[in-house]
């Protein structure tokens, strides 16, 4: 018995076939919180300002401290890395003190570290009408939003 292949379905095949072995390329992502200004992709490349330290948090670092990586369930600080979204420990990037973020893996209090406007904030939730307070008032007040 013979196998007879139609024209048209022979180069849909071969085509698929191109494809499939053609290796794709990752797209840098955008910002996880809409509109955050601390995150742009310029010539293909995600470009990602870190949010300012505050004089105690300096003055923390230069003493030497190595931040911890968050808990398990503990409240986090949701911040943009150079590479992708992270869950800090505290209210700045630190390379010990973040790690991959497990949003949407793992339920946990989240405040969200951002630019909007040019100023620095820190909101309890990506939604319509949150609560923001400026970051350079320290640690925010309240617990964030469980997402």
């Amino acid at each position: 018995m013979k196998l007879h292949i139609h024209p048209a379905t022979a180069g849909a095949l071969a085509l698929l076939a191109a494809f499939s072995t053609t290796p794709v390329m990752a797209q840098p992502k955008g910002a996880a919180f809409p509109a955050n200004e601390a995150v742009r992709i310029v010539n293909g490349k995600r470009v990602v300002e870190e949010p300012p330290l505050t004089a105690a948090t300096q003055r923390y670092l230069k003493s030497g401290f190595k931040l911890s990586p968050p808990r398990p369930g503990a409240e986090v600080y949701m911040i943009e890395g150079p590479l992708e979204l992270l869950d800090c420990a505290s209210i700045y990037f630190s390379p010990t003190g973040c790690i991959p973020s497990t949003l949407g893996i793992s339920q946990r209090p989240r405040f969200w570290t951002v630019k909007l406007d040019g100023k620095w904030w820190h909101c309890e939730s990506r939604l319509p009408g949150r609560k923001c307070e400026a970051v350079a008032a320290g640690v925010p007040g309240g617990m964030g939003t469980v997402e």
